[in-house]
């Protein structure tokens, strides 16, 4: 379904006037009682819950098992956030989004004061709701913070898995690596199998020691995955190993490896999405932590590119410490940029320019709008969009009113 400007801006609205902004909600035990039907039912049903966790790479690795299994002829839904353009995104069955006018149907009929939901809650509570309705043999969740508290745990997963951990979110998760994988984990149910895609070796210790007692797959340990694999890859062989697993298969390394470079996903939003205007070529990814910064710095490094990329780059809110470090993982590698540009987005969550210290190494844009005015028009090569989710979404809604991509 193509973002639609009318009806996208129709249910954002009439979200925002049920609930104002997106905010995380940690009172998981307030809202469990919502979720207990669509839980009752779907343990009684053939569907099965698939359940990605991680700091990045698991919404990326959600659609790609998701295509992965419609290519397969299984009937699924996918759950994902944030969204980009159209809160359509977070409403995918099968192949293919759900239409504006039902989801709008949805809000309207399951909104209620009495039901004490955020935002996120309520939009997965929608998505249950239509689940349920459903003949679907998979139910693929990504976690939208954490996992032990997100709105997602609340169903019991048939399989989990865990792309990678790294400090986010820390106002909830807190600063520990290991705090942070234990609140991961909580995604985890007995005798579920868990597929482990995290490289550091330290944590999949704690991992194995926490899930002892479950049937614990690590595709470090078993050679999968290896260290110098770009986070790409490393979403791609996750998901197709897994899907595998779910055949009664195993395949090799390089076997794997063969199945990623014949098979094609489709883009998703903000992750690695490519547009072109004029000379121009955009790339869009959501980079929002240091983690994922320094993970979308290397995969440039790694393809090795003759020219350079001009990068523009807005943040969420978060710690000036957080923001410092990813300024100086982009400056730590000049080879890879033309130009270095920050700026800020009109949004309850975006980051001031006031909080992004001044320096030579790179610009500060006033009005991303006018800057991005001045590029199209005199401007070519290669531009990384990247930073909050919520930034992307502006840039490719201003970009759409004046070229009609989306």
């Amino acid at each position: 379904m193509a973002y639609h400007k009318f009806k996208d801006d129709y249910l954002d609205k009439l979200l925002q006037s049920y609930f104002g902004a997106e905010f995380f909600n940690p009172n998981h035990s307030e809202v469990q009682q919502y979720f207990n039907s669509f839980r009752e039912e779907i343990s009684h049903s053939k569907t099965k819950i698939i359940t990605i966790a991680g700091t990045n790479g698991k919404g990326q690795t959600s659609h790609y098992i998701n295509d992965i299994l419609v290519s397969q002829g299984f009937k699924t839904g996918l759950w994902t956030s944030p969204h980009v353009l159209s809160v359509t995104e977070r409403f995918k069955f099968n192949d293919q989004n759900i239409d504006h006018d039902n989801l709008r149907e949805v809000f309207e009929r399951v909104y209620s004061k009495d039901l004490k939901l955020s935002y996120y809650e309520f939009l997965f509570y929608c998505f249950c709701s239509i689940a349920t309705k459903r003949e679907l043999d998979y139910i693929i969740l990504e976690v939208g913070l954490g996992g032990r508290l997100d709105a997602v745990n609340f169903l019991d997963a048939d399989y989990t898995l865990l792309t990678s951990i790294s400090k986010d979110h820390e106002e909830f998760l807190g600063s520990s690596l290991t705090g942070i994988l234990q609140e991961k984990l909580g995604v985890c149910r007995t005798p579920a199998p868990h597929f482990s895609a995290l490289s550091q070796s330290f944590l999949r210790k704690r991992q194995s020691e926490v899930l002892k007692g479950h049937h614990f797959i690590d595709l470090f340990e078993s050679g999968v995955l290896l260290e110098d694999d770009d986070y790409f890859l490393r979403n791609k062989l996750l998901a197709l190993y897994f899907t595998t697993y779910l055949q009664e298969g195993v395949l090799s390394r390089e076997e794997l490896i063969s199945k990623a470079s014949e098979f094609s996903c489709t883009v998703t939003k903000g992750r690695q999405e490519e547009v072109t205007i004029k000379d121009i070529k955009f790339i869009f990814i959501g980079a929002h932590n240091i983690d994922g910064i320094r993970k979308m710095r290397d995969f440039f490094l790694s393809k090795k590119q003759s020219e350079k990329s001009h990068l523009l780059c807005a943040f969420s809110k978060r710690k000036i410490e957080d923001v410092e470090t990813s300024i100086e993982i982009f400056k730590s590698s000049p080879c890879l940029w033309e130009s270095i540009n920050f700026t800020s987005f009109d949004h309850l969550k975006a980051l001031d320019l006031q909080s992004i210290p001044m320096s030579d190494d790179y610009e500060i844009c006033g009005d991303w709008k006018s800057y991005l005015d001045e590029v199209i028009n005199s401007k070519k090569g290669q531009w990384i969009v990247t930073g909050s989710y919520y930034f992307i979404g502006e840039v490719q809604k201003y970009l759409n009113t004046r070229f009609n991509l989306f």
